[in-house]
């Protein structure tokens, strides 16, 4: 049987063809580029073939590997895609092996390959399975044999062990076993019992007796036996991977290098095809470039997945200088890019008066936050870009005192960007302070309770591959879970507890946090233990007790991270406290701004001491202003008219305020600013939602009534405030 038909790649390598294995050099079928360099698993691969009875290969054995074409006259130059069967093949028959077996999961037989030797030359065992095998396929082609099981046939167990020992044992030419799926032929969590403990216990003994088949060479291989397992911990217990027989071989995900070498082989193809068809010719500037667009965006794909790209680009007409949008169609499956389309520049361009009307008071964070954005829009994801292609589209940390709109300009991002109806996805960080938080995150790993469930974040990304999370107070969030947002940064993707991929590529991160806004009072260092205490602690202008982290400062029980403090994020050194006193909404912002920027390096430097982390967020450090009075009216006039609102709906009837009645709300409103927005919102709350709900409670208002609140009475203290309303009809 050849190799085509086993569906393993190319056929034996040819005498006056190089193998695989080695390093020679040449060019592609353009002729422009050199060859890319074979790779060291390879190379490793073709010398334990002469020291090791056994090997067993891990890693990335599903993908293709671009090696030069067997079948191409002479020297080849062409490149061509080989499975790790092909690769295995043209190895052992640059050896000198006489034939390859192959295990047959699927139908339970071991296929026959002879790469030089004659049936005679062979294995008893392994003739008889080739005549099982041809029985097979004339039953399977319907040419007479029956192609049904015998009910005395052994088991495939059985089968493997017999063939295994026979292998071993041949005096010459080398054979080579080849054992895809290995860590199917047994449990990694219980014992193995039966043929498999038989088939494993013979395993490690055959390669502790093996010796190499005896030839006229002075150095002559074993007769091999190969395993092949994605990741090394499915093996069965049983497996004796550390024994000094077996040699191990991780073959990795495809670098950059080589990469470019299969997208060079995919644009080539694409490009004779786009010009065979009527389309512009490319040039050889173009062709390069396109190359390099699709290695850059295939980032942390295999060559066959480099591969799929060309054919999907193919299916959907998508131009040879469109393959970076084919990786990511390809990576997440979404049909349509909105970064791309001329609706999403629009919302971007208006998004200054959008986001402004969405979050009052913070024009300098809102500019920011545009600017962030029209570089996503435009393609460039900023000077780092380039190292990793498949980052986030966006990456905000915003910064600021309580209620000053981090949340809400979180929203305002989410509907500009997804929609009207789009919210972020929200993940509260003070429910995430302990160890265990991650596993919450990305799942728990195998064996452990909630495995199955998969993790809050990946499942979300999973299910909305373009979205927008908000980590909310992300300073109290365990230590632990810093790596995974450097992971997401960094190559836009993480592994769930289940070992599948997901990707982050098309998603907007925002990160919020008020690191910097109280401080602590000069005072003496905290002693032992202060550092977790309630001592030393200022509330800051969201209220509270022990809340309060200087810059240097310890933390209350609860508290927020200051500059260089600690606190829920589990560090444990205190820094120094020093003198400056809680930044309040009559410091000048430049100086508010610089505070805030102080407290974000410290906090990564110092406290968590992740530098890495604070680097990947570059520029995007956004600090948000403290809430002005001018701003007040702005905010008031907004709160009222969503009260107006819900009365309208729920009673049918319509409210209005006299000029008095407003000032009182925004006298009250001013007196509660050092709580920010949401104090303008407590302060309505208070003066006008509570009495007015006591009115309409007692007197409920008929539809189409008027309610005009001329007056509003009281300071908040003793029965609170009172409202004299007028009522008329139509």
């Amino acid at each position: 049987m050849s190799a085509e038909q086993q569906g393993d790649g190319p056929a034996g390598l040819r005498k006056d063809a190089p193998p695989p294995g080695s390093d020679s050099t040449g060019s592609t079928s353009s002729g422009a580029d050199p060859r890319p360099e074979t790779p060291s698993w390879i190379r490793e691969l073709d010398m334990a073939l002469t020291v090791h009875p056994q090997v067993l290969l891990t890693g990335n054995v599903r993908d293709q590997y671009l090696l030069p074409d067997d079948h191409a006259a002479g020297r080849s130059t062409t490149l061509a895609p080989y499975t790790l069967g092909g690769v295995i093949e043209s190895l052992c028959a640059a050896r000198g092996y006489g034939a390859l077996a192959f295990l047959d999961q699927v139908h339970e037989r071991i296929t026959l390959l002879r790469l030089s030797a004659t049936v005679d030359q062979m294995p008893a065992v392994l003739r008889e399975f080739a005549e099982q095998d041809e029985k097979w396929r004339r039953g399977r082609d319907g040419r007479g044999a029956d192609g049904g099981d015998d009910e005395d046939e052994p088991e495939m167990l059985d089968r493997l062990r017999d063939a295994m020992v026979g292998v071993v044992h041949h005096p010459g030419p080398p054979i080579g076993l080849v054992v895809p799926y290995s860590g199917r032929l047994g449990s990694p969590q219980a014992p193995v019992a039966g043929e498999a403990a038989r088939l494993f216990a013979a395993a490690e003994e055959l390669g502790h007796t093996a010796r190499p088949v005896q030839g006229a060479s002075a150095v002559t291989p074993y007769n091999t036996v190969f395993w092949v397992v994605e990741r090394q911990e499915e093996l069965p217990r049983e497996f004796a991977v550390g024994s000094r027989a077996v040699r191990v071989i991780s073959v990795p995900q495809p670098p950059h290098d080589q990469r470019l070498a299969v997208a060079r082989h995919v644009v080539g193809g694409l490009a004779r095809y786009q010009a065979a068809t009527g389309g512009p010719a490319l040039t050889e500037v173009e062709t390069a470039t396109a190359a390099k667009a699709l290695a850059d965006s295939s980032h942390g794909m295999g060559s066959s997945e480099v591969m799929a790209i060309g054919r999907m680009a193919l299916d959907r007409n998508l131009p040879v200088q469109r393959l970076d949008e084919a990786a990511r169609l390809y990576r997440i499956g979404v049909l349509d890019n909105p970064w791309a389309t001329a609706e999403l520049r629009e919302r971007i361009a208006a998004g200054e008066e959008f986001l402004n009307g969405k979050v009052i008071g913070q024009p300098y964070a809102v500019r920011r936050t545009l600017e962030i954005f029209m570089r996503s829009a435009a393609g460039l994801n900023g000077a780092q870009a380039s190292s990793s292609p498949s980052r986030p589209r966006g990456t905000l940390f915003l910064s600021g005192p309580t209620g000053v709109g981090k949340t809400e300009l979180a929203k305002g991002v989410a509907e500009m960007i997804l929609g009207k109806d789009a919210r972020p996805i929200r993940f509260d960080m003070s429910e995430f302070a302990e160890e265990h938080a991650r596993d919450r995150l990305i799942g728990a790993p195998p064996g452990f309770v909630g495995h199955d469930a998969g993790g809050e974040l990946t499942n979300a990304v999973r299910a909305n591959p373009m979205s927008v999370l908000l980590f909310d107070e992300i300073d109290k969030a365990n230590p632990r879970l810093f790596d995974l947002f450097l992971q997401i940064l960094e190559d836009g993707r993480l592994t769930d507890g289940r070992g599948a991929t997901v990707y982050f590529t098309e998603c907007v991160l925002i990160f919020t946090s008020n690191l910097g806004i109280t401080a602590a009072v000069m005072g003496e260092p905290p002693k032992d233990g202060a550092g977790e205490g309630d001592t030393g602690g200022t509330a800051g202008p969201g209220g509270g007790t022990g809340a309060g982290t200087g810059a240097g400062g310890g933390t209350g029980t609860g508290g927020t991270s200051g500059t260089g403090g600690t606190g829920r994020t589990g560090a444990t050194e205190v820094a120094p406290r020093t003198d400056r006193r809680p930044l309040s909404r009559h410091d000048d912002p430049v100086m508010v701004r610089q505070t805030l920027r102080e407290a974000f390096d410290a906090f990564f430097n110092d406290t968590i001491r992740r530098p890495e982390l604070r680097n990947r967020f570059g520029d995007n450090f956004i600090p948000m202003d403290f809430m002005q009075e001018k701003w007040v009216p702005q905010i008031l006039d907004k709160a009222i008219a969503s009260v107006a609102g819900r009365v309208l709906e729920t009673h049918g009837a319509q409210l209005t305020l006299a000029d008095d009645a407003w000032e009182v709300l925004r006298v009250e409103a001013v007196r509660r600013l050092d709580h920010g927005g949401r104090g303008v919102l407590t302060a309505v709350e208070s003066a006008l939602v509570n009495p007015l709900a006591k009115e309409v409670f007692r007197n409920p208002p008929g539809r189409g009534e008027r309610l005009g609140v001329v007056a509003i009475e009281g300071d908040g203290d003793g029965e609170g405030y009172r409202l004299e309303v007028e009522r008329w009809q139509g």
